[in-house]
């Protein structure tokens, strides 16, 4: 009996398949999209890797997000650079921008401070920058995937019958839904 029900179900699943129509995507048809031309274009200059990806919309943001760092740690180290030469003055005993303002203990921790800061600042410019390269590298990977609107999930609570336990027990379904929008013109 098992071996007929097992055969009647391998025969349904052989027929099923072949009322299935087939719309899988030929990879040949689509154009190439090199990550490394992506990469490389946006290590060479920020933002033109997602120049290369056409995503126009992303070259402020790099920008903003490399730029805003950057004006700080010039800022800090135009600071660091002011507070140094008021310090080797105030050594030397002359004259400076903060005479009677700091003493030497406070202008080297000064110093100090804005070192750190502009350090810190140039290290945040630089993972920004690296940030624009793996941006524009991810997104030329995913150049061709497709996101459209008919890709969906949903997850229901549900109950299963447990026949050994003779109970029904909660359980969760998922329902992944992939439909091919039909390209059709209306007129």
């Amino acid at each position: 009996m098992k071996k007929h029900l097992a055969f009647i179900f391998l025969i349904c699943i052989g027929f099923g398949g072949l009322a299935q129509k087939s719309d899988t995507l030929n990879l040949d048809s689509l154009p190439y999209h090199s990550p490394k031309k992506a990469t490389l274009l946006s290590l060479v200059v920020p933002g033109l890797g997602q120049v290369y990806n056409k995503k126009y919309w992303k070259i402020p943001l790099v920008y903003a997000i490399i730029g805003t760092p950057l004006y700080f740690a010039l800022e800090e180290s135009k600071l660091y650079n002011e507070f140094k030469d008021a310090y080797v003055a105030e050594e030397l005993g002359n004259s400076h921008k903060y005479t009677g303002v700091y003493n030497s203990t406070q202008l080297n921790s000064l110093l100090q401070n804005h070192r750190q800061n502009r350090d810190l600042f140039f290290v945040l410019t630089a993972a920004a920058y690296a940030m624009n390269i793996l941006d524009a590298a991810v997104d030329a990977h995913l150049y061709n995937f497709d996101v459209s609107d008919d890709l969906s999930a949903s997850l229901k609570p549900s109950f299963q019958f447990d026949r050994a336990g003779n109970r029904m027990i909660p359980s969760m379904t998922l329902s992944l839904k992939f439909t091919k929008k039909s390209h059709q013109n209306a007129f």
